[in-house]
């Protein structure tokens, strides 16, 4: 059971993320504004050191994973 800093519920949903395998995702929080959502993400990936990023759009929020390779 991993365990994860008191009110972090981003951190399950940025490995869950990580643990799919999938380059984008799109999330929604019940109750919670995208942009919140988006702010917190990010908080949680630049303290984590991940490459991934958060964004929104359409009133979604995405996580995506950074490519490093051009496509």
């Amino acid at each position: 059971e991993k365990t994860y800093h008191k009110g972090s519920v981003y951190d399950p949903i940025i490995d869950q993320f990580l643990e799919s395998g999938q380059e984008l995702v799109e999330i929604s929080i019940e109750g919670k504004r995208p942009g919140y959502v988006v702010t917190q993400l990010d908080r949680r990936i630049n303290t984590r050191k991940l490459d991934i990023v958060a964004s929104r759009g359409g009133g979604f929020v995405y996580l995506e994973k950074k490519t490093t390779e051009p496509t």
